[in-house]
C-alpha cells in the first residue's frame, strides 16, 4: 500500500466537519497521545475521539501549517489553527498547534498532539 506523500492536518478538518466518530478516530493512531490545554493527557485513539466527540463539527477548526518536517516514517508540523462558526465564517479565536506523524499501516496518523488554548478574536 502506498502512503499519501505528505501528512496533513486537512484530513483531520475533513473527519472533524463530517462528525462521524469512525472517520474522526481514524485519523489518529492506535496508541496515540494526545495533550490538550489544561486537561490530563489522553492516551489510545478510543479515547482521543471520547475525549473530542462533544465538539465534532459544531465549529470548523482551520489550520495555516508554518512548519512540517518529514523523514520516510515520521513528520513534525507546527502551526496557527482558527475556530470559525459555521453560519457567520467569523473567526471565533486562533491558537498554535503541534503534531507529529506516524505512517501506521500505509496511512499518515498523528501520534502526538497539542495545542494551546484559543485565544478570542
Amino acid at each position: 500500500m502506498m502512503a499519501q506523500q505528505t501528512p496533513t492536518m486537512q484530513s483531520w478538518t475533513d473527519a472533524w466537519m463530517k462528525a462521524e466518530a469512525t472517520s474522526f478516530k481514524a485519523v489518529y493512531a492506535k496508541n496515540a497521545i494526545l495533550f490538550p490545554p489544561n486537561k490530563p493527557t489522553v492516551h489510545g485513539n478510543d479515547n482521543v475521539l471520547e475525549f473530542m466527540k462533544g465538539g465534532l463539527g459544531k465549529v470548523a477548526v482551520l489550520f495555516e501549517p508554518t512548519t512540517l518536517v518529514m523523514s520516510e516514517t515520521l513528520a513534525y508540523e507546527q502551526g496557527i489553527f482558527k475556530d470559525v462558526d459555521l453560519l457567520t465564517k467569523k473567526t471565533l479565536g486562533q491558537g498554535t498547534y503541534a503534531v507529529i506523524w506516524i505512517l501506521e499501516d500505509g496511512l499518515w496518523k498523528i501520534q502526538c498532539h497539542t495545542w494551546s488554548m484559543p485565544r478570542k478574536s
